[in-house]
């Protein structure tokens, strides 16, 4: 077993801080579904002992991270620093934002954009205009890439490999009961999507909801994001979804690309 480990963390590099490691997977332990544990239930989540994760929810505390009523830790709000770094200092969420926000009014429907983070996708951008939505969907939501179009639109950008690799590890499960469960169907869909340049479906995060995504490209051509309108199907049809929403999504993406591009043409021939 000793060897076994030496190999890990051989592998992992020697400047792998596994202490850090083990840190961020209490920080992940909190969710949706359990936003207050005991120590006990940290313990048991992230596989630590009880001393163990104690010593790391205290530093937590400590740091005004999470807080400890006597029974249950909890995050605080100081949390959303850590994620900010990221949307603060990421290039495409602050190129997009006015673009999709323009989209959004003239659309008057959401507008959103994610990234793929393995079988998951992640919202790093969303704008609404006037009107409600039965869904709402905060910044750094994940939602398993299958059971939605812009997890469709994202899968389609890997290789064949990539795409099976990530097919056959994910946990493909019901989130309605219109969800496409069988791998070889939902393979076909992302190849389909990913010839057309865009991927349309209803009913997949909840009954009732229309959605078209298409993706955006980086300078080199590999899709780094794609954007969505989520519907009511009170307000439309698959097929206002292609005549309305879809040109719009389409021009916005279109706007991103250009003006992602043209950032990194000037940054790369600014004088150093």
């Amino acid at each position: 077993m000793a060897e076994d480990h030496d190999v890990s963390q051989i592998e992992k590099g020697s400047d792998y801080v596994q202490s850090l490691a083990r840190g961020l997977a209490v920080l992940k332990a909190f969710d949706q579904d359990t936003p207050a544990m005991t120590l006990s239930d940290v313990a048991r989540k992230t596989g630590m002992s009880r001393a163990a994760a104690g010593r790391f929810l205290r530093t937590l505390v400590a740091l005004e991270y999470a807080s400890f009523d006597g029974r249950d830790y909890r995050l605080r709000p100081r949390v959303l620093e850590l994620g900010m770094a990221y949307f603060s200092s990421h290039s495409l969420v602050d190129i997009a934002n006015p673009i999709l926000a323009a989209a959004a009014e003239k659309a008057q429907e959401p507008c959103s954009m994610a990234v793929l983070d393995g079988v998951e996708i992640v919202y790093v951008a969303r704008h609404t205009a006037n009107r409600m939505m039965s869904i709402t969907i905060p910044i750094g939501k994940r939602y398993p890439a299958h059971s939605t179009t812009l997890g469709r639109v994202l899968l389609g950008g890997l290789d064949d490999a990539e795409l099976d690799r990530i097919l056959a590890a994910a946990d493909i499960r019901q989130v309605t009961a219109f969800t496409v469960t069988d791998k070889d169907e939902l393979r076909r869909l992302i190849e389909h999507a990913r010839t057309v340049g865009y991927a349309m479906a209803e009913n997949l995060l909840e009954v009732g909801i229309l959605s078209v995504a298409v993706p955006v490209k980086g300078r080199s051509g590999d899709i780094v994001a794609a954007i969505n309108m989520g519907v009511p199907s009170s307000r439309h049809t698959l097929d206002s979804l292609g005549e309305h929403l879809l040109p719009i999504l389409r021009e916005a993406a279109t706007e991103i690309e250009f003006v992602l591009s043209n950032s990194l043409i000037r940054q790369q021939s600014t004088p150093r």
